[in-house]
């Protein structure tokens, strides 16, 4: 049997991530702590840390925050990446 080890309930949610450098992802599950994002493709070498923003239309905020990469998979079609939030900012758009 599969034991959790989470610290945090996860929540499914798929929502448009922009990384720095303009790369696209989707979320695919958020925790107040972390969150995993799925890259189209093969992104190249990608370690420490990731910095990112997320538009919240309905509430009119923007999400933005460093993540320090805590795992990446490989699979056929895209990349995850596992992060955990290390300076989350939730700020109303301009």
């Amino acid at each position: 049997m599969f034991e959790e080890h989470r610290r945090e309930p996860r929540e499914s949610l798929a929502m448009p991530v922009k990384l720095a450098g303009g790369v696209d992802a989707i979320t695919r599950d958020v925790s107040p702590s972390g969150m995993y994002l799925e890259i189209r493709g093969n992104p190249g070498e990608i370690e420490g840390a990731l910095f990112f923003e997320m538009h919240l239309e309905e509430a009119k905020m923007k999400f933005t925050s460093e993540g320090r990469i805590v795992r990446i998979e490989q699979h056929d079609d895209f990349t995850g990446i596992a992060v955990k939030l290390l300076s989350p900012k939730l700020e109303a758009l301009d």
